[in-house]
C-alpha cells in the first residue's frame, strides 16, 4: 500500500513539473515575443535581429511561432532598405534578411535590384530569376500566404522570372515556372530558353539542359498534351524565319519522343517573327537582349 501511494504521489509530482514547466515555456517565449514586438514598433533593425534570435534558437517556442518570427525579421529587412538610396546597400540588406525567411515582397524586391545592380560587372540575370522564382514559389503556399497578392502581381513576378532565366548565360532550374497555374492564374505558355545553334536547328549544351528539364517537368505531371511553338528574331525574311522557328519546334518535339514522351501528346508549330514576346518592362533591355529572348519556344497546354 505504501509502494503505491509512493508511486502514485510520484506521478502525481511529475505531471505537476510538467504543467509548471510548459507554463513557464510558454511565459518565457512571451516575454521573448514581447521583447521583439517592442523592437519592431521601433523600426530598430538591430534590435529586432538581437531580440529575435533568442526565438529563433528556443526549444520552447512552437515551430510555426519561430517561422512567423524569421517571417517579420526579414520583412523587417525590407523597411530598413527603404530607407536607403543606393541600390546596391539596399541589395545587401535585403539578401542579409534571407538568412531569417523568404517571403515574396523580400525576394521580389531582390529580383528587381538583381536586375539592376551589377555583380562582377554584369548583371546577374541568374540570381534574378530565382529570388522571382521563390517570391513566387511563397505565393503558391498557402499556408505560408493565406491571401495572395493581385493576379497582375503574380503575372508580372511569372514574366520577370522567364525573361531574366532566358538573359542568363547559365543555366537556371525552372519548376514553378513550368506550371499550368499558380494560384488563380492560368499560365497558358511558358517560354523555354532552348538555345540553338545560330541559323540551325541543332541544340547547344545549354540547350540540352533546358530540354532534359523541360522533359522532367512534363512527365512529373503525367505527360500532359503540349504544343511547341518555335519564335525568331526579325532578322531575316519571313518565310526564312517561319522556316527555321518549325524546325527547332520540330527538333524538341523530336526530343522529347525520343526520350519517352508520348509522340500523340505533343505537336509542333512554327510562328517566326510574327508573335514579338510581350515584356514585363521593354524599357529595361536593350535591343540585342530583346532578340535573344525573341529566339524562343515556347511551351503551351491543350
Amino acid at each position: 500500500m505504501i509502494r503505491v501511494f509512493l508511486i502514485a504521489t510520484l506521478l502525481a509530482g511529475a505531471s505537476a513539473l510538467a504543467g509548471a514547466t510548459a507554463s513557464w515555456a510558454q511565459t518565457d517565449c512571451e516575454q521573448l515575443l514581447a521583447a521583439l514586438n517592442a523592437a519592431l514598433a521601433k523600426a530598430d533593425l538591430s534590435a529586432t535581429i538581437a531580440a529575435a534570435k533568442p526565438i529563433l534558437g528556443s526549444a520552447e517556442c512552437p515551430a510555426e511561432t519561430r517561422r512567423e518570427v524569421g517571417v517579420k525579421v526579414a520583412l523587417a529587412h525590407v523597411r530598413e532598405a527603404d530607407h536607403i538610396e543606393d541600390p546596391a546597400r539596399q541589395l545587401a540588406i535585403l539578401e542579409s534578411g534571407m538568412a531569417y525567411a523568404q517571403p515574396w515582397k523580400l525576394m521580389k524586391l531582390i529580383g528587381d535590384l538583381r536586375r539592376k545592380v551589377p555583380a562582377s560587372g554584369k548583371i546577374d540575370y541568374a540570381a534574378a530569376s530565382l529570388a522571382y522564382q521563390s517570391a513566387l514559389a511563397d505565393i503558391a503556399d498557402k499556408k505560408s500566404v493565406p491571401n495572395p497578392p493581385p493576379n497582375e502581381v503574380i503575372q508580372e513576378l511569372i514574366e520577370l522570372a522567364n525573361e531574366s532565366r532566358m538573359l542568363s548565360s547559365t543555366f537556371v532550374p525552372g519548376d514553378v515556372l513550368l506550371t499550368r497555374s499558380l494560384r488563380d492564374v492560368a499560365v497558358e505558355s511558358v517560354p523555354v530558353p532552348v538555345q540553338f545553334v545560330r541559323g540551325r536547328n541543332e541544340m547547344t549544351p545549354l540547350g540540352e539542359q533546358y530540354a532534359a528539364e523541360m522533359l522532367r517537368l512534363l512527365s512529373e505531371q503525367g505527360h500532359p498534351r503540349v504544343l511547341l511553338v518555335g519564335h525568331t528574331d526579325p532578322d531575316g525574311s519571313d518565310q526564312y524565319n517561319l522556316t527555321l522557328s518549325l524546325r527547332r519546334a520540330q527538333a524538341l518535339r523530336s526530343y522529347l519522343v525520343e526520350h519517352g514522351y508520348p509522340g500523340s501528346n505533343v505537336e509542333a508549330e512554327g510562328h517566326g517573327r510574327r508573335e514579338p514576346l510581350v515584356l514585363a518592362n521593354a524599357s529595361d533591355y536593350s535591343q540585342a537582349q530583346i532578340y535573344q529572348m525573341l529566339r524562343r519556344v515556347e511551351v503551351k497546354y491543350h
